[in-house]
């Protein structure tokens, strides 16, 4: 896990329980954002995700793996390098 910067688009999950997960990526400061989600928003945006993520499986298993792998092209070397990441406290 890498320190958030000053400058970031940022993704906030739970946040009003102890446990926040942060999940941000470096942005210039005039595109800097933050988005907080209480604990309800929270969970559907989890059960979203996984819903659409088994949905895109079963209708286009091909098109999925190749998404997902060019997401982690681009999201492994930001995160390397400190601009892309997450932190989560507890």
């Amino acid at each position: 896990m890498v320190a958030p910067l000053n400058d970031r688009i940022e993704f906030i999950l739970m946040k009003n329980e102890p446990a926040q997960t942060r999940f941000w990526v470096q942005t210039p400061a005039s595109f800097a954002r933050r988005y907080e989600y209480d604990k309800e928003i929270s969970i559907k945006i989890i059960g979203g995700s996984a819903v659409l993520l088994l949905l895109m499986l079963y209708f286009a298993p091909a098109l999925t793996i190749i998404t997902f792998l060019i997401l982690l092209i681009v999201l492994v070397p930001l995160s390397m390098v400190g601009m892309a990441g997450y932190t989560r406290t507890d």
